[in-house]
């Protein structure tokens, strides 16, 4: 993988495709940093990234090769927001996001992509009924639409509205069920069964449903690789906070010490924000897990 902090300068005043494919390339190894390390692994630089996608926005370029550019340079701020918003830097992430949305106009997939992670921002910070604002936006794609519904479903068992909740989680499998993923956009690949999986273990465990909320978490856990290791955590949290909701002490202890050693491996301040009501739960029964 090419250095992520390194950028050449545009070749010339007129930029082709292949500068915009090495734009792509950083942001896709960028991207997977932060996959399998956490926002602050690489977060400054996507941002140093923004540097030279500006230079080349400000070069000569086909109408073909701008419209793709657009859509880079929209995605690296997109990046960025997600990386910010992980490294619990919330005005920047709105920053980015709102760049993003601006570069991305003429993109209607990137676009909800990116009012979905807006979206996230609002119901990571306590306010549900703002994030679906933003997840009941729309998509016209059937995995667009997918990831819309299996958020407005958690933002719905954020409030204890499990009718609406489930619903919304079998639309979104629906629409999953029905999408191209032979076709899928970098910025769309997580999702995918195995996150499809964990959105469900996440929004049965929210419910309190830690029948259905158990199989579905197991099955994301075992599925997620070392790429995904920020996913496989939220999921170790999710499962682990099930047990000590059933009382089983002993086996929520195990899992919870293995969410714990997974998090101290992230540069990720959510997983943190994400464990504190688990290690409350944990607390409160006098299990230790630190």
């Amino acid at each position: 993988m090419a250095d992520p902090a390194y950028f050449p300068p545009p070749h010339s005043s007129r930029i082709g495709i292949s500068d915009v494919e090495q734009l792509e390339a950083q942001t896709r190894s960028l991207r997977s940093v932060d996959y399998q390390h956490g926002g602050g692994a690489c977060r400054d630089a996507v941002v140093v990234r923004i540097y030279w996608a500006q230079q080349l926005l400000a070069a000569e370029a086909s109408d073909s090769v701008r419209a793709r550019l657009l859509s880079a340079v929209a995605d690296l701020h997109n990046l960025a927001g997600w990386t910010s918003f992980d490294s619990g830097q919330i005005g920047a992430a709105y920053h980015h996001f709102d760049r993003a949305l601006d570069f991305a106009r003429h993109d209607e997939e990137l676009t909800t992509n990116i009012v979905y992670r807006r979206g996230r921002v609002h119901l990571h910070h306590g306010a549900p009924g703002d994030a679906l604002a933003y997840f009941q936006r729309g998509a016209f794609a059937p995995l667009a639409s997918s990831i819309m519904y299996v958020n407005e479903a958690w933002a719905y068992a954020r409030q204890a509205r499990s009718v609406e909740a489930l619903r919304a989680l079998g639309r979104a499998q629906d629409s999953f069920a029905s999408a191209d993923r032979a076709h899928v956009p970098d910025w769309a690949r997580f999702h995918d069964e195995t996150d499809l999986a964990a959105m469900a273990g996440t929004i049965h465990t929210e419910l309190g449903d830690t029948r259905s909320a158990i199989p579905a978490l197991l099955t994301a856990i075992s599925a997620f690789g070392p790429d995904m290791a920020r996913s496989g955590t939220f999921c170790l949290i999710s499962l682990a906070s099930c047990h000590f909701l059933d009382g089983d002490l002993d086996e929520g202890q195990a899992v919870g010490r293995r969410a714990v050693c997974a998090a101290e491996e992230l540069r990720s301040e959510r997983v943190w924000d994400r464990m504190r009501p688990m290690l409350q739960a944990a607390a409160t029964r006098g299990v230790v897990l630190r």
